[in-house]
């Protein structure tokens, strides 16, 4: 049992669900894909909104944000309550030995302006984590997670980031984590790395939408036909992407299903789902 999930029940209205046991956040669509693969019983519950069951039956609400703190903020604080909330999705590195595909969740969050200069950390619960991730043959690196509120493309950009100490970036987590602490509620936060410290990702702001992150085929041909040095650097990208969805997948799959660790919930809300 993982002590930082609260031992308290959730409950349905007659309406329907109004209280999960936990609500995962992700920006992207295949980010949220990445959740909705490891739940059972996957369902629309409204515009950008799915619900589902976790391995043992319990409830779960998957929310896609949209890229960017102002649309994680907007969602999270229309969100239902629940025992925890989590943000899970890709991150920059901001230290050299972290690689595509490798995992990481905060034991913080800083959140960070244009200038660099951090902020006031925000709680995030990874008490258990790592030793419950090691025991099933996952290696979880624990740690700050820096969030910023632009996309952290450059080399130089993720320097400035990296001297606040954190081991990634990303640009959600901290939203969540406000709003999970205004209304009392534990935070995760669980990413995996996409691109790495040294990495610069400038050529891809010509034809990847900012709101989505998805690439526009057309703008992406236009780019990338006349520079012909770009399409490696293109096809690396596109391999780490795959990497990263696979082992997030792998990890959601065993934090979410059969072996997830104990969430000291009651049940009421997996019968909702009925």
């Amino acid at each position: 049992m993982l002590p930082w999930l609260p031992d308290r029940s959730v409950y349905s209205s007659g309406s329907g669900i109004d209280t999960y046991d936990i609500a995962i956040f992700a920006a992207l669509r295949w980010e949220r894909q990445a959740v909705l693969g490891a739940l059972a019983d996957v369902g629309i519950c409204g515009p950008g909104r799915w619900g589902g069951r976790l391995g043992d039956g319990r409830a779960c609400l998957v929310i896609e944000t949209g890229i960017g703190a102002e649309r994680a903020s907007r969602v999270a604080a229309t969100a239902p309550v629940a025992g925890c909330f989590m943000t899970s999705g890709c991150a920059g590195a901001l230290v050299p030995w972290l690689h595509a595909g490798d995992l990481v969740a905060a034991d913080r969050v800083i959140p960070f302006d244009a200038a660099g200069r951090p902020g006031g950390a925000l709680p995030a619960e990874a008490d258990g984590l790592g030793a419950w991730a090691a025991a099933r043959g996952f290696r979880l690196h624990l740690g700050p997670l820096a969030v910023s509120q632009e996309i952290v493309w450059t080399p130089s950009a993720k320097a400035a980031a990296a001297a606040i100490g954190a081991l990634a970036v990303d640009m959600e987590s901290a939203a969540v984590a406000a709003a999970a602490r205004a209304r009392g509620i534990s935070f995760v936060g669980l990413r995996v790395v996409l691109d790495e410290l040294g990495e610069d990702l400038r050529f891809v702001t010509d034809f990847v939408d900012p709101a989505t992150g998805e690439a526009r085929v057309g703008r992406a041909v236009a780019t990338l036909a006349p520079r012909p040095w770009l399409w490696r650097r293109t096809v690396r990208l596109a391999r780490q992407r795959r990497t990263a969805e696979r082992r997030l997948g792998a990890f959601l799959a065993a934090f979410l299903g059969s072996e997830r660790p104990a969430l000291g919930l009651d049940a009421p809300a997996a019968a909702a789902l009925s």
